[in-house]
């Protein structure tokens, strides 16, 4: 009694998997080693693979191999599979990948690989579109994000109904027909880029009549089942359900896995590593995060132009003023009764910060050498504008005149621009410039050092 129920429950689950979705059968594979739930995975999903083998091999022994291989992949590594509704995109996948492993073994046979006889369901001559769409197809499905892949395998490569979609993968039936659309639109938008003007309307109408047509060949399903479940069971190596081909096939597909998962898991090592250092160092250098509770200080923002200088100045970071002024900058500018300096009345000047030193190189025409000025500077950060005080001036070269022996101004250092003002009648308390305030703004940009006989 307990055989003829185990057949009556096999031909149920052969016929249409007993209402089961893709997850319950490959969970009753999985947790019992349910034969009858694999073989019905087999026979769900058959065409779909047979397909992919078969536009990628277009040879019938070698996609016969490719579409067993398949489902011996699946036996070993059935529990990897996560979700577990998402088994039919995971058959197209390893569909793919060892239909190519097969194409790069073929090809090295070359001239010594045997003639055989082709699928007759193919064998016709086939629409121009057809034969452009197959060698496009499956590199471009391949690329799709899983959600998207999935509706297409099972709808247009199934050649199931969305309402048998949406049971399997346990979604409505709104979602799928959502899906579906989207992912067809993507993969003519795709092929199209090929040349292929195809709209998804039509794509979906070749690509079921094509399935209708060329369905996997009854052998094929029968031999792959009892390969399986011999497999399934550890008995293949005893019975040779399997040709020395599809054992080494399936190794080597198996091993590709095995590689691909230990360069993934030595990425994921080696970035969870560079991030603990980096936590680390943050941790080291006293960057951690604040206790509970503690605020954490805000971020200044960016100078907004448009805002007043004062504000420039009190937002810019005193503590690098020093090291921001040092170098070498040149007058580009100015400003002087409410205009602008005009151009020959602007005096030729590169100002050259070192330390505590400040070397001002000038030209006058007036006299035949360059001037050189040398004074002793000091930033006054805390104020608003800040200042700075040059003390000591004395004249290293140019005309024998006393330079004065100091002056102040208030500044702002801005990206690559240094902007100063200086009064007749104290320290300004703006860059802005008006008629009679006998106020004097200069504009410099930063330089390399001038040559000295400039």
């Amino acid at each position: 009694m307990s055989e003829v129920i185990l057949h009556l429950r096999s031909a149920v689950l052969l016929r249409d998997g007993a209402g089961l979705t893709d997850g319950q059968l490959l969970e009753d594979f999985i947790s019992r080693r349910d034969e009858a739930a694999l073989a019905a995975l087999i026979v769900r999903h058959g065409p779909m693979v047979w397909g992919v083998c078969y536009r990628t091999l277009r040879n019938y022994h070698d996609a016969e191999d490719a579409f067993q291989a398949t489902f011996l992949v699946l036996v070993h590594k059935a529990a990897s599979i996560v979700p577990r509704e998402m088994v039919a995109n995971w058959l197209y996948g390893v569909a793919r990948q060892t239909a190519l492993k097969a194409r790069a073994t073929a090809a090295k046979r070359k001239g010594r690989e045997r003639q055989v006889k082709q699928m007759p369901e193919l064998a016709a001559v086939e629409p121009d579109l057809w034969r452009d769409l197959q060698t496009l197809l499956d590199e471009e499905l391949s690329r799709l994000p899983d959600k998207y892949r999935v509706v297409v395998v099972l709808c247009d490569l199934d050649g199931k109904t969305r309402t048998e979609v949406a049971g399997q993968l346990g979604l409505p039936e709104g979602t799928v027909a959502s899906r579906l659309a989207r992912a067809r639109a993507i993969l003519a938008k795709r092929l199209a880029r090929h040349g292929l003007a195809v709209s998804g309307g039509t794509l979906a109408a070749v690509l079921s009549q094509k399935v209708a047509s060329a369905g996997v060949p009854p052998s094929v399903v029968s031999s792959t089942i009892k390969a399986a479940t011999l497999v399934a069971a550890g008995q293949a190596a005893a019975t040779g359900a399997m040709s020395v081909k599809v054992a080494a096939l399936t190794e080597g597909v198996l091993k590709t896995m095995l590689l691909t998962k230990l360069t993934a898991m030595k990425a994921l090592a080696g970035m969870l590593t560079a991030i603990a250092l980096i936590l680390g160092l943050y941790a080291y250098y006293g960057f951690a995060q604040p206790p509970a509770g503690q605020a954490v200080k805000a971020q200044a923002p960016t100078p907004d132009p448009q805002k007043t200088d004062q504000d420039d100045h009190q937002k810019a970071p005193s503590e690098s003023d020093k090291e921001r002024i040092q170098g070498t900058w040149v007058t580009v500018g100015g400003e002087s009764g409410g205009k602008p300096t005009a151009k020959e009345n602007r005096r030729p000047q590169w100002w050259h910060f070192e330390d505590d030193k400040l070397t001002i190189y000038s030209i006058d025409l007036r006299f035949s050498k360059p001037e050189k000025t040398e004074y002793t500077y000091a930033l006054a950060t805390n104020k608003s504008p800040k200042v700075i005080e040059m003390t000591g001036g004395r004249r290293l070269e140019g005309p024998r005149t006393k330079p004065p022996d100091g002056f102040m101004a208030i500044y702002k250092i801005e990206a690559d621009s240094l902007t100063m003002a200086v009064g007749k009648e104290g320290l300004p308390t703006q860059f802005k410039t008006k008629e009679g305030d006998g106020v004097l703004t200069t504009v410099l940009k930063r330089e390399g050092a001038p040559k000295k006989q400039e």
